[in-house]
């Protein structure tokens, strides 16, 4: 119910990279069906949906690009060590394309 709000402010804030954490939120800007296992570590273009109000919503000035990952509350369900290199590894996926270094 609030999708146009938060494309509002995404189109305001002309983000270069959007890690959305969890299916409901990956599932709300990709519109995907696929699990998250399916769409976390591979790069995805956000995509303002069709028919949302443009007086609400503007337009976007540049693709922007969506990395997926692992929302915390499942990390702290399933804390093993594959699942903290996988989010660690979206989130320096983030980094390089920003052009920053984990450090």
């Amino acid at each position: 119910m609030c999708a146009p709000y938060l494309y509002a402010q995404i189109a305001i804030i002309q983000p270069q990279v959007i890690v959305t954490l969890g299916l409901p939120a990956t599932r709300l800007l990709l519109d995907y069906k696929d699990s998250m296992g399916r769409l976390r570590g591979r790069w995805h273009v956000l995509h303002v949906p069709e028919g949302m109000d443009p007086d609400l919503v503007p337009p976007l000035a540049r693709e922007v690009m969506v990395m997926p990952t692992y929302h915390p509350a499942y990390l702290l369900r399933s804390y093993t060590l594959e699942n903290r290199e996988k989010v660690w590894s979206d989130l320096q996926q983030a980094m390089a394309h920003l052009g920053l270094t984990p450090g």
